[in-house]
């Protein structure tokens, strides 16, 4: 998860999930997000 939402990452520890936040900044810059970022793997 973005580190820039620290209230968004709070409410799903408090749901018990484990929250990786990373500094993804520059790719907000250019409207980018985690999930542009992410591979599924089935």
């Amino acid at each position: 998860m973005s580190s820039a939402a620290p209230d968004s990452a709070a409410l799903f520890v408090d749901r018990g999930y484990e929250v990786v936040a990373v500094d993804i900044s520059e790719f907000e810059k250019l409207e980018g997000c985690v999930t542009c970022l992410s591979v599924r793997i089935r």
